[in-house]
């Protein structure tokens, strides 16, 4: 997502300053050429977890005392002077720009109410006690930073108006640029057959292993004794979570792949049953690119232009999510509607192209804000 907006800005000259919690992100090196210079910061995940338990204590949002570094400061702190605007991705990055001396035209790409995700979560069952006390602790300290943030910055950027109006945020300064899907990475296969249904999802976000385990408690086994479907999650994935969820018999996990389509093999359908996102689920986007008819819950519906029948199907519990998967594991012309719906969907909505637009003339109007203060201040100078 950050590199689709960044990708969007091509006709400026763009620096990346990057914060990575291990030795292989310092190493990885931007695939293209989007960045005229990239500089990276080191915090050890041993520094990231002593930041969370000291700011327990406190008032102070985990989600910002996990990503605490003086060090990083210090190089926003040397950066900022020699450029003229400032995209902070996440309210993690943007507490730098609020405490950085040297201020410039900013933007809070906060992307979604990370609040409301945390919110939902704290209200129902079967997650970890240990994510439960952490969602709990969490949720208000974060909904009072998100709800004050903005007004630190001259734009902020979230995806969906779920997410404004759960935060109250109606200044004009808040804009809604929805998530983007490349159309080539995403390539339209429609009515794919198989007996695999797929997730994809990075697997190190507590949101998605809730996810993935409720629909293996809760739906798959009548999915596998009825029909003998599969379950295949696909993308980055901690060993530790991999090797839980291998254990269920007829799941498997690709781990981080190079190219999503290529991963597909025998799929017909994607799921998407998160119990406590927010903003817009980037993994229904892909499955609809992809044309694979997607079955979702009510949730993940959220902050999509999706109509359920027509473009995907919304479940409302366990019972009905297996049946619609069933359904559409045996009726190839219902697959191939839905999926058509689908890419039409994304092609008209959310292709790169319709989101670029959007990204290139905030960003122009932003920069000429500046400029017309500048000239302002200039003449009441004279």
């Amino acid at each position: 997502m950050l590199m689709s907006f960044a990708r969007a800005l091509g006709e400026y000259e763009l620096t990346l300053l990057s914060l990575c919690g291990s030795r292989e992100e310092m190493e990885t090196e931007p695939e293209d050429e989007t960045f005229a210079e990239v500089h990276k910061v080191y915090l050890p995940k041993s520094k990231s977890y002593l930041n969370v338990l000291r700011a327990l204590l406190g008032r102070s949002p985990l989600q910002l005392a996990y990503y605490q570094s003086d060090a990083f400061l210090r190089k926003v702190e040397e950066l900022l002077p020699r450029h003229d605007a400032v995209i902070a991705h996440l309210v993690r990055t943007g507490q730098y720009i609020d405490r950085a001396s040297y201020r410039k035209p900013s933007v809070l790409l906060m992307s979604d109410a990370i609040s409301l995700a945390y919110h939902r979560m704290t209200q129902l069952s079967g997650a970890h006690p240990l994510w439960h006390f952490l969602y709990r602790a969490e949720y208000k300290r974060l909904l009072s930073y998100e709800r004050s943030a903005p007004e630190k910055f001259s734009q902020t950027w979230l995806h969906s108006e779920v997410d404004r109006s759960f935060l109250g945020l109606t200044s004009k300064s808040v804009r809604i640029l929805p998530v983007g899907v490349d159309l080539q990475e995403f390539p339209f296969n429609p009515a794919a057959s198989g007996d695999v249904v797929a997730f994809i999802g990075n697997m190190s976000f507590s949101l998605n292993i809730d996810a993935c385990k409720y629909f293996v408690k809760e739906i798959f086994p009548d999915l596998r004794r009825r029909a003998g479907l599969r379950f295949r999650v696909i993308g980055a994935c901690p060993e530790s979570v991999r090797h839980e969820l291998e254990k269920i018999p007829a799941v498997e996990v690709t781990g981080r792949v190079r190219r999503i389509a290529d991963a597909l093999g025998g799929t017909f359908c994607g799921v998407c049953p998160v119990r406590g996102g927010s903003g817009i689920q980037t993994k229904i986007l892909n499955y609809l690119a992809l044309g694979l008819p997607c079955v979702t819950s009510r949730v993940g519906l959220e902050g999509l232009n999706a109509v359920d029948g027509r473009d995907l199907l919304v479940y409302e519990d366990p019972r009905s999510a297996a049946e619609m998967i069933l359904r559409l594991h045996g009726e190839p012309r219902l697959r191939e509607e839905i999926a058509s719906n689908g890419r039409k969907l994304v092609e008209t909505t959310y292709d790169y192209p319709v989101i670029s637009r959007s990204v290139r003339e905030c960003v122009a109007e932003l920069l000429a804000d500046e400029s017309s203060h500048n000239r302002k201040s200039g003449c009441e100078q004279h």
